[in-house]
Parts: C-alpha cells; sequence; structure tokens
C-alpha cells in the first residue's frame, strides 16, 4: 500500500493520529531540551583536570591583615609550607583550579581572528606543583617572569610576553595547528595587550565553572607572574601520594605559626585536597545529572507506553480491514511494514511540531534564566532517538496484527 493510501487513511480516522502527534511533539521537546542540558552538565565532569592525582593540596584566600602581602612574606610562606614533611613543590599564586577568589580572566583573540574566554593562572612553579602534562614546548625558565603587584597599573610591559596554554585552548584559538610560538591578542589592560605561545600543556581545569560548558572547562593558560603585592595570596602545594591528607591537616597550623598576626584568620583560609574539593564543587552538578537523567528515562518510558497504548487500540480496531487484506493476499511482511510505515509518519510529523517546541522552550529559558543557545545538532538527536522509539513501540502491536489467521480477522467486529 502506498504512502497516499496511508496517509488518506489517517485524515479519515484522525483522533488516534492526533494523539500520537501530540505526544510525541512534548516528548521531543522536552527531550532535546534534557539532552542538551543533561550534556552541559555532564562534559565539565568527564573532561580531565590535568592536575597529578593524589598529590595537590591548594590553600586558598590567604588575606592579609590591615596590608598587602609583599615578596618577603609569600616567600616565607612557601619555605614554611615546603618545610612540612612529605611536600614536595609549593608555588604561591593568584588563582587555584576549581576555586579561587582572586580571578584572572582573559578575553583572547587569536592570529585569525577567532576569540575565547580563557581564566589566567598566575605565579612561579604552577606547571611543577600542579603536576601538568607538558606536550609540546618548554616551560618557564627565570626571565619570563615579570614582578607582579596588584597596586601597578601595567606589570606586563612587552608585547610578546610568554604564556603556556592548554591544547583544547589552542586548537581554538589556531584552527591551523601552529600554536606553538604564535602570538594572542587580549583586550585586558593588565597584559599589555598580548602574549607569545611557549608551551601547551594538555589539560588545566579552569576556575570559573559557569564558562566550562561546550568543551571549555580547560580553557586556562598559565601566566608567568613573580608576585610582589598582594592583599591575597594561594598556594599550590604537591606532596607524595602517600602524605596528601596529612599535609593538608598540617597546614592551618604552618600558616598560623608562619603569619600570625599579619593573617585575618586562620579558619577563613581555604584548604583542601585537590579531590575534595573537586567532589565539592561537582556535587550540585552529580545533582542535576541524576535529575536530567531520570527525566530523560520518565520520558523515554512514558511516550514509549502511551505510543505503545494507542497504537495497540488503533491497530485491534481495524482487525478486520487486517484480515481481508490477508485473504485478498497480503503476507505478514506486508501488515507489519504498513503499521511500521504509518507509525513512521505520524511520529515524523510529532517529531517536526516537536523540534519547533523545542527551539521555543531554548528560547523562554535563554530569555529567563541564561541557558545557552541549544545548538542545532541537538534536534537530529531527539527526532532519532523518537523515530525509534516510535518504531519499537509500534512493534508488538504490529506483529500480533499480522500474525492473526485471515478467517479469525475476517470474523472479528
Amino acid at each position: 500500500m502506498s504512502i497516499r493510501h496511508i496517509v488518506s487513511s489517517l485524515r479519515r480516522n484522525r483522533l488516534m493520529p492526533l494523539l500520537v502527534i501530540v505526544q510525541v511533539a512534548i516528548a521531543c521537546a522536552i527531550l532535546c531540551n534534557a539532552f542538551f542540558l543533561l550534556e552541559q552538565r555532564l562534559g565539565p565532569m568527564l573532561q580531565p583536570d590535568g592536575i597529578a592525582p593524589g598529590q595537590v593540596v591548594e590553600v586558598d584566600q590567604i588575606l592579609a591583615n590591615g596590608r598587602a602581602w609583599n615578596q618577603s612574606d609569600i616567600e616565607g610562606g612557601r619555605q614554611a609550607l615546603l618545610a612540612i614533611p612529605g611536600v614536595t613543590q609549593v608555588a604561591p599564586a593568584l588563582g587555584v583550579p576549581l576555586a579561587s577568589a582572586m580571578q584572572l580572566g582573559m578575553g583572547l583573540t587569536g592570529p585569525t581572528g577567532v576569540k575565547a574566554q580563557a581564566d589566567g593562572y598566575l605565579g612561579q612553579g604552577m606547571l611543577d606543583a600542579l603536576g601538568l602534562q607538558l606536550v609540546a614546548g618548554r616551560n618557564f625558565d627565570s626571565n619570563d617572569y615579570q614582578d607582579f603587584s596588584l597596586d601597578a597599573g601595567n606589570p606586563f610591559k612587552g608585547k610578546q610576553e610568554p604564556v603556556i596554554i592548554t591544547r583544547s585552548l589552542a586548537d581554538k584559538l589556531f584552527p591551523d595547528g601552529h600554536a606553538l610560538g604564535g602570538q594572542l591578542r587580549t583586550s585586558s589592560s593588565r597584559t599589555g595587550g598580548g602574549w607569545r605561545v611557549i608551551g601547551i600543556i594538555d589539560h588545566l581545569v579552569r576556575y570559573q565553572m559557569n564558562e566550562a560548558t561546550d568543551g571549555k572547562a580547560d580553557y586556562t593558560m598559565l601566566i608567568p607572574g613573580r608576585i610582589t603585592s598582594t592583599p591575597l595570596i594561594s598556594y599550590v602545594v604537591r606532596t607524595h601520594a602517600s602524605a596528601q591528607a596529612q599535609v593538608a591537616q598540617a597546614i592551618p597550623g604552618v600558616l598560623k605559626q608562619s603569619f600570625g598576626a599579619s593573617m585575618v584568620s586562620s579558619d577563613s583560609v581555604s584548604v583542601h585536597t585537590f579531590e575534595s574539593l573537586r567532589d565539592q564543587v561537582f556535587s550540585s552538578w552529580r545533582a542535576a545529572v541524576w535529575l536530567l537523567a531520570s527525566v530523560c528515562v520518565v520520558v523515554v518510558l512514558v511516550t514509549a507506553i502511551g505510543i505503545m497504548g494507542l497504537t495497540g487500540y488503533w491497530v485491534q480496531q481495524r482487525t478486520r480491514q487486517v484480515g481481508i487484506r490477508r485473504a485478498l493476499g497480503a503476507r505478514r511482511v506486508d501488515i507489519l511494514r504498513y503499521f511500521l510505515l504509518e507509525n513512521f509518519l505520524i511520529v515524523g510529523i510529532g517529531i517536526l511540531a516537536g523540534m519547533a517546541l523545542a527551539y521555543g522552550i531554548n528560547l523562554y529559558l535563554m530569555h529567563h534564566y541564561e541557558l545557552q543557545r541549544l545548538p542545532w545538532t541537538w534536534l537530529p538527536v531527539g527526532a532519532v532517538a523518537l523515530w525509534l522509539l516510535g518504531q519499537l513501540a509500534v512493534l508488538s502491536p504490529a506483529r500480533r496484527a499480522a500474525a492473526v489467521p485471515p478467517v479469525v480477522a475476517t470474523r472479528s467486529v
């Protein structure tokens, strides 16, 4: 039977197809946005962070009491932390992965005009202290470091200051693949206008997690700054794997002894192993993932049951028609093909309506909840999922109808 005959049959009996179309449209709209939100939350959690596992302790928010920390204070704190048994490296820093009171956001532009917003980590010895993997180029040397003071107007004077960036940021800003030695422009007045890429690291997670979606979780860069004056200082402490927990427990007391009354309060200092910090930061993200995954499962199950129930009733009402077709020579496979094609058309109409509805819902969420625009690639993902679901849902009723003997079907009312 041709598509024209199927459409003609559906036009004479509109209620059941209309119910399926409405159900599929609503399911498609929900699933497209739910899948998109799920990917937005799940992506950064699955992204490698680049940090040496089981070896890094982050010390954040060491706030000076009534004055700024000078270079002598900062170096004294580094030496005190380095003296803790089990500590191998300590790097003073402005900005630490996943959580930081001091944030250096960089608006970067590549040589071809491609732009990206990156998080900067400024300090000495950050690459080794974090255990990052250098995949191209070199690490900073002593000549690369510039004195950095938050009171200074322009600590980086040249337009070709060295910088180390992550592989994903390099791929974004240098689509031709020639990142090493390449120049980056920035609109930040603090940086003097530009950077020269001297090294590329595999991964380094950012601290602005609200910017971590769409593959941007490690849009980060290391900046060679020798911190000379700041009201707030952080440290990255690398330990032996077996000593990480003990070092984290010892750090507050060491800081209190080293900084004394010059520090606002040792209780206000944030000291976490990187793993515990990651678990804390992503706890709400995991809850959102479970919620969205549950929504997807419920929508899929309700849609499948609804299509199966409506189609089963619709097929049962046409048992006599099926028997007549069988008596006229139609094979079981012909009956099965007919119902699958009919359902394919019905679900297809529902999907087209659902994609338009999905886009409308996304516009509403963008306007009221600052959600990012739904990429068009998610629309065919939802369409294929619903089409497969529709075909699987109708398969059982269609097979039952095709298996009914003609003599039985023609006696049915």
